[in-house]
């Protein structure tokens, strides 16, 4: 099963698991909601998705690598206590609370929110001393005397023997009271996310024209080598920030994310070759409509690799102009119900001044506490420019009230509204340059499935339109037939 699947699978669990009747009773009673266990190759992606599902249901996120755990932390202390038994006062043994189940109860506090998932990460690699009371909180909710709250959902994750020698398995009688999903790495799917979130374009070309070297494992006399897709992403991310700062990524740099020396250095003789494309060819002119001849004609005479390339480039342009669309639209939008709620305080006779700037600081906090509690990125644009928003509009009131602060915003909106007309634009000048270039071929192909896959994309194109993008979908049928063409186009790139 794929990351993919995966993802809706333990959505689907989690739905069912919260799932109350009209008298708000658990239509699974919680003793009979199975702990789900996804196991699976490190670095696929499980941790991630679990958050990710939390995220999407406005619900509690707490996550644990057990094996990280003692008795001790996971059980509790042990204190003595006095307690009457049959009119006669005895000691008994009893535990501190749990620090598992202690932050469950700590992230409620904090968010307000009632349900959640827990996450237990590498829960069949735990030590002997604590694998008794694993299993049994993994059968009752409990770690000794202390329960996990109504309402909360287990998700384990585990790794196979062959990827972790300390990992073990679990017996029969142990696995029919868990609910267990199996991953395995999937290149189509995780190009999906890729694009999605802006991974480094030298690293989804690259792995378009290699997809044997997206996951690797084997053996060699200096050990075990492993490829990931985790160490694919954490090295993307290093290859935007190198490049904005103006640093040069070499091969130390690559192998300290990809393990396998062959893979590191074969990618890292294709990074020098991409960042030479990404020098060459003038992305910014092409979405602006003013690339010269001598860029069309490069392209047009440009090996196919190299024409991937280009495409991987444009549509990596285009997302991050679309996410950064997105991110000042969902800030505004929160911003707006920020400000009304001003406006009715002021009306009634608060501050302004004061109410805004108290906004402000609100919003401030929330930005940085889903930074600490590892929100998406997504979600942690969206607060951090929400609160840069509130925060130019308590700057003006003070001199202007809530009138400057109004005309501050709405010059915001208006600007938003530029912005989106001119990525609209652009779309339209990348899809053209793409098909008088390289006519309507492979290079098209690519460059309109991957950028249909982009929810982001696809829903800047619905609410903005491009009609030079629509005509060129429906031109290729991608719709109906684009996941058959991709692989007809990753075919033709193996025969070459």
């Amino acid at each position: 099963m794929n990351i993919k699947s995966v993802t809706q699978q333990i959505e689907g669990a989690v739905r069912a698991y919260l799932a109350t009747d009209e008298h708000g009773v658990y239509l699974i009673p919680p003793q009979m909601q199975r702990p789900i266990i996804i196991m699976g190759p490190p670095g696929v992606g499980k941790t991630a998705v679990v958050a990710q599902v939390a995220e999407r249901l406005g619900v509690n996120f707490v996550s644990y690598s057990i094996t990280h755990h003692t008795r001790q932390s996971a059980l509790g202390l042990p204190y003595i206590d006095e307690a009457e038994y049959g009119g006669r006062t005895y000691k008994v043994s009893r535990y501190t609370m749990s620090e598992i189940i202690a932050a469950a109860y700590d992230s409620m506090a904090e968010s307000g929110v009632r349900e959640g998932i827990l996450f237990l990460d590498e829960v069949n690699c735990v030590s002997e001393t604590l694998a008794p009371a694993m299993l049994q909180f993994l059968q009752y909710k409990r770690f000794g005397q202390h329960r996990l709250p109504a309402g909360w959902v287990i998700v384990c994750a585990g790794n196979p023997p062959e990827y972790n020698r300390s990992a073990r398995e679990f017996d029969p009688a142990m696995m029919d009271r868990l609910k267990r999903v199996d991953v395995e790495p999937d290149l189509d799917v995780w190009m999906e996310y890729a694009t999605a979130h802006g991974v480094h374009p030298a690293v989804t070309t690259y792995l378009q024209s290699k997809p044997d070297n997206f996951f690797r494992l084997r053996t060699t006399v200096d050990g075990t080598r492993m490829v990931t897709a985790r160490g694919w992403e954490d090295l993307s991310r290093m290859l935007v920030a190198y490049r904005l700062n103006g640093l040069k990524a070499d091969l130390d740099l690559v192998s300290q994310y990809l393990q396998d020396q062959e893979v590191a250095e074969d990618f890292s003789l294709y990074l020098e070759l991409f960042d030479k494309y990404q020098d060459d060819y003038k992305v910014t002119g092409i979405l602006d409509g003013t690339a010269g001849s001598a860029v069309r004609e490069r392209a047009k005479a440009a090996p196919f690799d190299e024409r991937i390339a280009l495409v991987n480039l444009l549509i990596n342009a285009l997302c991050t102009r679309v996410r950064g669309e997105e991110t000042t639209e969902g800030a505004l939008k929160l911003a707006r119900a920020d400000f009304l709620a001003a406006k009715e305080r002021v009306d009634g006779g608060e501050d302004a001044p004061k109410v805004l700037s108290g906004l402000f600081q609100a919003a401030h906090r929330e930005a940085v506490a889903a930074a600490e509690r590892g929100a998406s990125d997504a979600r942690q644009h969206v607060l951090a420019e929400r609160a840069d928003v509130l925060h130019e509009l308590a700057l003006l009131a003070p001199t202007g009230g809530l009138v400057a602060a109004k005309q501050a915003f709405n010059g915001r909106v208006l600007e938003l509204a530029g912005a989106a007309k001119g990525i609209s634009a652009q779309v339209d000048a990348a899809v053209c340059f793409v098909r008088d270039v390289f006519g309507d071929g492979e290079e098209l192909l690519v460059f309109c499935t991957r950028l249909a896959v982009e929810p982001t994309f696809m829903r800047f194109v619905s609410a903005h339109g491009s009609e030079a993008f629509v005509e060129a979908s429906q031109g290729l049928k991608f719709h109906e037939r684009g996941a058959e063409l991709l692989r007809e186009v990753d075919e033709l790139r193996a025969l070459e």
